[in-house]
């Protein structure tokens, strides 16, 4: 008999955030196609008198994506974060009489919430309602950075992390984080994935002239989100001292945010708005191109859990220079398939850039095969696997 799992997470793809927690689907689409019944249900903002939120009350509240489907459920929340340590309830009592509907025509065994909180502490009011277990996965600034704005949050992260059946964790060092907020947690490292079917080695000149690149550009690339987290303004930082040094550098920055405006005007003031490139959100078939396009991949992230850029890098052969934070370094291997740099640190980076951009020896040729052959074992096939396997135990068990 196929199991049925009901998937909780405020970071899904929607029509007014199509990038919005890609990797959550993409686990969800893997496990799907190992036979799973899988639904979706996904809090979306509801604050009337904020602007930039309206956008959520215009599309349909119930969509199929990869044949999976989806219900975007309309959850109060504030501009800012404000009230921030209230989401956790305010997801509740948005997602119940949802959820008992659903329950209807969809007998689900268990409940897989991404996040610990907000989305986690939902499930464990949840989990006393429709008395199922409960699993939450911690992707990173969850038990990094939210436990930390107050002790409201505090309180409900370490309550849904003793509340919750299992916890997954994308990296060891997340699952150590959470040991240290709760000890004795019950807690199982699972990796992102990426898809090999899209992320494989392409020509580079190919790539160029699918983007309509220049050919002959050494381009650095940036994929994510501009928030404060990712550090992208010691990016800049150190790309001005690359570009001195390199004339026919070029820095992309692929994704948006809301330092899009300070970076700009950072990039103005350091006299390189003419070599970096912002490009705005791009559709996620479109990454692997850009990828391939590049002769450096780089992250300059100040908290991560494990970002699916590196995996997606690696599957397409790419060496990658990321800073030392959270479970970079569990995947990429310091000078085997790429560098490990100090987050904060402008020069580090610049060290690293520099090797792979002035590369005569191929070094950076050799680093990509390397990261190729390394990326096989961190496919969504083999995370899906692993959370199957994991589901089966856990009912088993009751």
């Amino acid at each position: 008999m196929s199991l049925k799992i009901l998937v909780i997470s405020h970071m899904y793809p929607n029509p007014a955030n199509p990038m919005s927690g890609v990797f959550v689907h993409n686990q969800v689409k893997a496990m799907k196609q190992m036979g799973l019944e899988i639904r979706v249900v996904s809090p979306i903002p509801r604050f009337p008198l904020y602007p930039k939120w309206r956008v959520y009350t215009q599309f349909p509240r119930t969509a199929t994506m990869d044949g999976i489907p989806i219900h975007y459920v309309p959850a109060r929340m504030f501009p800012g974060g404000l009230f921030f340590q209230a989401f956790g309830y305010l997801y509740y009592q948005a997602l119940v009489r949802e959820i008992q509907q659903l329950k209807e025509s969809f007998a689900f065994d268990l409940i897989h919430c991404h996040t610990i909180f907000p989305d986690g502490y939902a499930g464990t009011l949840l989990k006393k309602v429709f008395s199922v277990p409960v699993v939450s996965t911690i992707h990173g600034s969850d038990i990094r950075l939210y436990p930390f704005r107050s002790k409201g949050v505090l309180e409900r992260t370490e309550l849904a992390l003793r509340n919750c059946d299992h916890i997954v964790a994308v990296s060891n060092r997340l699952k150590r984080d959470a040991q240290k907020l709760v000890a004795g947690v019950e807690a199982t490292t699972i990796y992102n994935g990426f898809d090999p079917k899209r992320f494989y080695p392409r020509s580079q000149t190919v790539a160029r002239e699918h983007l309509r690149l220049p050919k002959k550009e050494k381009i650095i690339l940036y994929v994510g989100n501009l928030y404060k987290v990712k550090g992208i303004e010691y990016l800049i930082d150190a790309f001005a001292i690359v570009a001195a040094q390199h004339p026919d550098s070029h820095l992309y920055l692929v994704g948006d945010g809301p330092l899009r405006g300070p970076l700009k005007k950072r990039a103005r003031e350091k006299g390189i708005e003419e070599r970096i490139h912002f490009t705005g959100r791009r559709p996620h078939d479109e990454i692997p191109w850009w990828i391939n396009s590049s002769d450096v991949v780089a992250l300059s992230s100040l908290s991560e859990g494990l970002p699916s850029i590196l995996l997606e890098a690696m599957g397409c052969g790419k060496p990658v220079v990321a800073t030392d934070v959270g479970g970079i370094s569990e995947i990429l291997q310091h000078r085997k398939t790429g560098f490990l740099a100090k987050p904060k640190d402008p020069e580090d980076l610049v060290r690293y850039l520099r090797i792979l951009l002035m590369d005569d020896e191929g070094l950076a040729h050799d680093m990509g095969e390397r990261a190729y052959a390394e990326s096989g074992s961190h496919t969504w096939q083999r995370n899906a696997e692993r959370m199957v396997k994991l589901y089966t135990q856990l009912l088993e068990a009751l």
